[in-house]
């Protein structure tokens, strides 16, 4: 990776602020969300197959949802409570959001990190998850603020604010747009994401 790349990537944390940072130096400043929450750390390598991401403690407010969300989901998708629709910008600047289970074996809870989601307004009262998996290979697709854009840094490959694949044409493009995953608002507001991993390198969106 050259160093122009390298710069690039250190401008992906999708938080929306005017500074630089990698994808492993998430800022827990109040705009990003769930900054409550502690700091989220995602390391993102050229060749890294799946996020991996690192919870100090949880949002209470998204903790007494984990049981309502269990009650909730159908099927054997599971939904996960993210946050509050109120907590993201209304400018729509995607934000970048860890997807955390909670664990129970007999008197002990345990916080599971299962990956990572972009969350963004799309209109009133309207949001669009997208996965943070790269659809190519599974790398981790970062957000550039300065260009509004979706980023992979393993094949150099952007996407727009919806996740639409703009190296369309390229020698090794993507054969598929980012992977958007299935959300809604309760009547609280809180967010949940229906999440899931789909097969890399297909054009179609196949649940692995």
């Amino acid at each position: 990776m050259s160093n122009t790349e390298k710069d690039d990537v250190k401008k992906s944390c999708g938080c929306g602020c005017s500074s630089a940072h990698s994808v492993s130096e998430l800022p827990t400043g109040r705009r990003c969300f769930m900054a409550q929450a502690g700091a989220v750390v995602l390391t993102a390598a050229a060749a890294a197959p799946a996020v991996m991401a690192a919870a100090s403690t949880i949002l209470t407010p998204v903790k007494k949802h984990f049981d309502a969300s269990k009650e909730q989901a159908g099927g054997e998708v599971k939904e996960y409570p993210v946050g509050t629709f109120a907590e993201l910008p209304e400018d729509g600047t995607p934000l970048l959001v860890s997807i955390r289970d909670e664990l129970v074996d007999g008197w002990t809870k345990e916080i599971s990190v299962k990956g990572a989601i972009f969350a963004r307004r799309v209109g009133e009262n309207t949001v669009k998850v997208l996965h943070t998996m790269c659809p190519h290979m599974g790398s981790t697709v970062g957000f550039k603020a300065a260009e509004t854009k979706f980023f992979c840094p393993s094949h150099s490959a952007y996407f727009d604010l919806d996740g639409k694949r703009l190296d369309v044409g390229a020698p090794n493009p993507c054969k598929r747009d980012m992977d958007e995953l299935e959300s809604r608002i309760a009547e609280d507001g809180m967010i949940y994401v229906q999440y899931m991993c789909f097969k890399s390198d297909s054009p179609e969106k196949i649940p692995a």
